[in-house]
């Protein structure tokens, strides 16, 4: 399976949206285009998450796609399944007839072929061509249309509805919204249930000689990635921290000689916010991956994800965290690596953490408390971007330049500066007090000079 990570990633790159199929059985979709195009994104939409439980969105995107199209070719079935989350989560089957005759002979046999296909979740567009001042012709498809009902809908699913170019219902859109949206929750059920099934047999080999992480990756992110494109994305994030969660451990575990990475040209600077910094086949290593890049790759979908949800206050907290726990990850295999290169790689990590977080960050969005722990946390990255510029200097010779202080020389000698456990808080009328001061100082400096 792992043979089939370049074309996971080219796949993964070319698939931004759900994707509707059309199956346009009698040409009607160059006349009809605009009207269904112009429909997306769909803004009712409503999913299962991972728990089946009921997601609202207010915007989902779609994209409709003829059956034709080169990305729909028929594949192999073990690719198919690999990258189901591409495959379409509806079908459309545009279709017209003109007389009884015509659907028993033509049009029904072909749909029957259709139809047998139980995979996937399909319904009919019957498009009427009959003219409102034709009676007879009007008279005729409602005669036709009863046809498609009573042989391809039930009780249990209705899989007809009816489109008048002339002018559709005023609920027709309506009623096709809610057919798609039925299809892709069944769908995204099923396909869920299918990655699920298939990751927990590789999670049931895990401590097996058998067991191979990348094939592991590939159902895992498949899945997070199926969550994403269905803007489900707390889900996608679950599936990201498990991914971590799984990384780690088979890195922990001993017996086995693995690559770190972080020689290539460029390594120092971080990429904790670029997932794509690096294709996955340049950073596998038999059947895992160097861990220098990868945990940085999972670290910036996590990111990705979270300033999706409007959550820059946990990509700056988890960021601090991730930091702090790669930089031992780094000390461990300083020998390996180019001089000074845990120090830059610091810095660099700490100043885009605090860019991005600052840019995403509204602060009219979220409570006091949540404010007050941002601008800490921003706080504590500027301090340890701080610490790690000091030792920078230190090390290629500027030691003796540096102001001797207890903060300093706690920073050199890389020991955390202590923190009280409980901030004092500020007056409210100390703005007054500190300009009060700041004046003070300055005047003291300027007599001084």
């Amino acid at each position: 399976m792992a043979n089939y990570l370049a074309q996971f990633q080219t796949i993964k790159s070319a698939c931004a949206h759900l994707i509707i199929a059309v199956e346009d059985v009698s040409d009607l979709w160059p006349a009809v285009r605009n009207n269904f195009e112009e429909r997306l994104p769909f803004r009712r939409a409503c999913l299962n998450n991972k728990t089946r439980n009921p997601v609202f969105l207010e915007n989902l995107p779609a994209e409709f796609v003829l059956t034709t199209d080169a990305r729909l070719r028929s594949r192999f079935p073990q690719e198919q399944y690999l990258f189901w989350f591409r495959e379409p989560y509806a079908t459309l089957v545009l279709v017209t007839c003109e007389d009884l005759d015509e659907f028993k002979n033509i049009v029904k046999p072909r749909l029957k072929v259709f139809a047998q296909n139980d995979e996937r979740e399909w319904f009919i567009i019957f498009l009427s061509k009959a003219h409102p001042n034709n009676d007879q012709a009007t008279k005729m498809a409602k005669k036709v249309y009863a046809k498609f009902e009573a042989d391809f809908s039930s009780k249990k699913r209705e899989r007809c509805c009816k489109f008048d170019i002339y002018g559709p219902e005023p609920n027709f859109w309506e009623e096709l919204e809610f057919r798609i949206m039925d299809s892709i929750k069944n769908t995204l059920d099923r396909r869920i249930q299918f990655y699920e099934d298939e990751i927990r047999k590789l999670s049931e080999q895990r401590f097996m000689p058998i067991w191979n992480f990348c094939n592991f990756f590939i159902l895992k992110e498949s899945l997070a990635f199926m969550f994403e494109i269905a803007h489900l994305h707390e889900d996608a994030l679950r599936e990201y921290d498990e991914l971590e969660l799984c990384y780690l451990e088979t890195v922990n575990m001993g017996g086995k000689h693995r690559e770190f990475g972080g020689l290539d040209r460029g390594d120092d600077r971080a990429a904790l916010l670029n997932p794509g910094n690096k294709s996955l086949t340049q950073i596998v290593q038999g059947d895992s991956f160097r861990e220098f890049e990868f945990r940085q790759y999972l670290f910036a979908c996590q990111s990705k994800l979270l300033f999706k949800l409007n959550h820059p206050f946990e990509v700056a907290s988890r960021g601090y965290s991730f930091i702090i726990s790669f930089s031992k990850a780094l000390e461990s295999n300083e020998s390996i690596l180019p001089f000074c290169m845990r120090e830059v790689w610091v810095i660099t990590a700490c100043l885009a953490l605090v860019d991005a977080t600052s840019i995403q960050y509204n602060d009219e969005d979220v409570a006091p408390e949540t404010e007050k722990e941002f601008y800490r946390v921003q706080g504590d990255l500027y301090s340890l971007c701080r610490i790690k510029l000091l030792r920078l200097a230190y090390l290629i010779g500027y030691g003796t330049e540096i102001e001797r202080s207890p903060v300093n020389s706690a920073s050199l000698g890389m020991l955390p500066w202590p923190k009280p456990a409980v901030y004092p808080s500020v007056p409210d009328d100390a703005t007054s007090e500190v300009v009060v001061k700041e004046k003070a100082c300055n005047y003291s400096t300027s007599k001084n000079s």
